[in-house]
């Protein structure tokens, strides 16, 4: 968990492990939503965080505001302020050694949370570049796919390092333009280990 000082306090907790916080913003999550407008250029956890808890090389994680671990599901409804993963598996059509990148999917920001700089925070150095290094040490880009519509989202990405390729491929909601940076912080640390994961007992 990595905080950025000097912008919004903002954490990202890694999901992989069953602890009382990361239950508890598990069940924040689930009852996220997000305008149409929005929601037609992402999905929502109740799909996407499965799907990521069956595939390794994926690492699901929850955008937190504030430093205080969450400790009650109040908390976490309150200061659960978005989704990502991390995809260790990049592709080859989106960049040219997709062995060296990892691919942010799935992400958002809640609208209470949106216009006050947690999405900038949260997918530039160093906070997402820890996270990412630790997911996938082999990396050394971030690659991500973003809707040629979602004007909003090219603007935070850009605002994060991010560049456009000048690759563009299609999507569910009408063709994506390919965005990337270098990562900017290498922990240099051996691969997350992924585990099961088990309930939290009572």
């Amino acid at each position: 968990m990595t905080v950025d000082r000097g912008r919004p306090d903002v954490r990202l907790v890694p999901l992989d492990q069953a602890t009382p916080e990361t239950t508890a913003l598990r069940e924040a999550l689930l009852d996220h939503d997000l305008p149409p407008e929005q929601l037609r250029f992402t999905g929502l956890p109740a799909q996407t965080l499965p799907e990521a808890d069956d595939d390794p090389a994926r690492l699901p994680y929850a955008i937190v505001v504030g430093e205080e671990a969450i400790v009650e599901e109040q908390q976490a409804r309150a200061r659960c302020a978005g989704f990502g993963v991390l995809d260790g598996n990049a592709y080859g059509h989106l960049v040219d050694a997709p062995e060296r990148a990892v691919l942010l999917r799935a992400y958002y920001v809640t609208p209470q949370w949106q216009g006050r700089g947690v999405g900038r925070a949260s997918c530039a150095p160093p906070l997402l570049d820890r996270l990412a290094s630790t997911a996938a040490p082999h990396a050394e880009e971030i690659v991500l796919c973003v809707n040629r519509a979602n004007l909003s989202a090219q603007r935070v990405y850009t605002a994060a390092g991010f560049a456009f390729t000048g690759t563009t491929v299609p999507g569910d909601a009408g063709p994506q333009h390919v965005m990337t940076r270098p990562l900017g912080i290498r922990t240099h640390l051996a691969p997350r280990p992924r585990h099961r994961r088990t309930e939290i007992p009572q």
